[in-house]
């Protein structure tokens, strides 16, 4: 075999290719899951099969997970009183399988806890995102009220139809717009485009 097509089949990778089919499987599930999945799906704007991929593909995650498990082993065994049938892929239905056998746990309340333990890492993410974005906003505010001492400044100096006054009030827009773009994130959950310099 030649090197050019040795590389192309390793390129291939036959057994990832299969690993990533989807596959529909049941689980049964706690109200509280039902709506943790759906919360979560909503927010990251992906599929259930993504998401369980991202996740069993976390190791440090699952470590979290795992240990969570073995201080709470019983605490889904009398709420999963719903049916949820998912797409999920191969890979993510194969390491629930196995990961569950070497917890002693069922798939399903394996399943339980990875949903309600992710949605909570991810709550506490986005927690100290919005904390981190409010001091952000209150930075780029002081800034936009100086910037508007500045721009009148040089009205007064060289009036408003000069071109360092013109070119420095369009700096003094941006900094409005973006601060307007914080508060729609910080108020409605509206993303920031970083390439988007007239979004408010």
């Amino acid at each position: 075999m030649n090197k050019k097509l040795a590389l192309e089949k390793d390129a291939l990778r036959p057994n990832e290719i299969v690993m990533k089919k989807s596959v529909r499987t049941t689980f049964k599930i706690a109200d509280v899951t039902n709506e943790n999945l759906r919360t979560l799906l909503h927010k990251l704007e992906i599929k259930p099969k993504e998401l369980l991929d991202e996740i069993c593909s976390n190791e440090k995650l699952i470590q979290l997970i795992e240990s969570i498990i073995s201080q709470n082993e019983n605490y889904f065994h009398s709420t999963l009183n719903r049916r949820k049938t998912l797409v999920i892929s191969k890979f993510a239905l194969q390491f629930l399988s196995r990961k569950s056998s070497e917890l002693k746990i069922s798939r399903d309340i394996l399943f339980n806890n990875i949903i309600l333990t992710f949605k909570i890492m991810l709550d506490k993410v986005f927690e100290e995102e919005r904390e981190k974005e409010q001091k952000a906003s209150e930075i780029v505010n002081d800034f936009w009220d100086e910037a508007e001492k500045i721009e009148q400044q040089l009205t007064e100096l060289l009036g408003k139809d000069n071109p360092i006054t013109q070119r420095f009030g369009l700096i003094s827009t941006i900094i409005m717009d973006l601060s307007s773009a914080i508060d729609n994130k910080l108020t409605k959950g509206k993303p920031i485009d970083p390439n988007d310099f007239s979004q408010s």
